[in-house]
């Protein structure tokens, strides 16, 4: 493997566990968080989750936002709204381009925060997901702890993930500053006090299969 490959790898790595802009993060943006098996993934994740019109929901590490989109639709007829929070000033900025309409008419609020502090109020959300995020997460106990604080007594949190997709970037180096392993993040929700916590295959409207690990508070 040459120098240049080395370090093009470990900037897609270190983007991946925090997206930011350049050359770099156009070839994350344009190849890992908006190629179809993302979108169909984030849209895994909402069916999943049975949103109402009138629910709140939050999304943690939306990326440029499909998931948002996706989410929008379920709550537009009615009263809910949708939350997402991000660590990443690119992913900020990207996604809130993408959902101006919706942020406009206050169905949609983007948070620059980091899932272990944050800004909300205790038992606020109906629903939360996630997609490929866990992963990063340093204390994954105190996050779980941090997301079922914020969640309503029976609220559900679903996270996704597409094995073969997280199989092939692990072999390949480029989940190096991440922790993928389902049964570890399982039992630190445990830990933080989620129950009926299950590991489920899921598969969206177009066929695609993908894996959804569903929690309770």
């Amino acid at each position: 493997m040459t120098v240049v490959l080395k370090l093009f790898k470990e900037s897609i790595a270190r983007n991946l566990r925090y997206p930011t802009s350049g050359p770099v993060g156009w070839y994350i943006n344009k190849y890992f968080f908006e190629n179809k098996t993302r979108f169909y993934l984030k849209e895994a994740a909402v069916e999943a989750c049975n949103i109402s019109k009138d629910d709140v929901v939050l999304e943690v590490g939306f990326g440029p936002g499909v998931g948002i989109k996706e989410a929008y639709t379920k709550i537009k007829d009615g009263n809910g709204k949708i939350y997402g929070v991000d660590i990443s000033h690119s992913m900020i900025r990207r996604a809130s381009g993408a959902l101006q309409p919706q942020i406009q008419a206050g169905k949609v609020e983007l948070i620059l925060a980091d899932v272990a502090k944050l800004p909300f109020e205790s038992d606020k959300f109906d629903h939360v997901y996630h997609c490929n995020c866990y992963y990063f997460w340093d204390d994954q106990v105190a996050c779980a702890q941090e997301l079922h604080r914020v969640m309503k007594p029976n609220a559900n949190m679903i996270a996704a993930f597409y094995e073969r997709e997280i199989k092939k970037a692990s072999e390949a180096g480029m989940l190096k500053y991440g922790n993928t392993d389902p049964d570890k993040y399982m039992e630190s929700l445990r830990k933080a006090g989620f129950q009926g916590i299950e590991l489920k295959k899921w598969k969206n409207t177009k066929g695609y299969a993908f894996s959804v690990i569903v929690s309770h508070k």
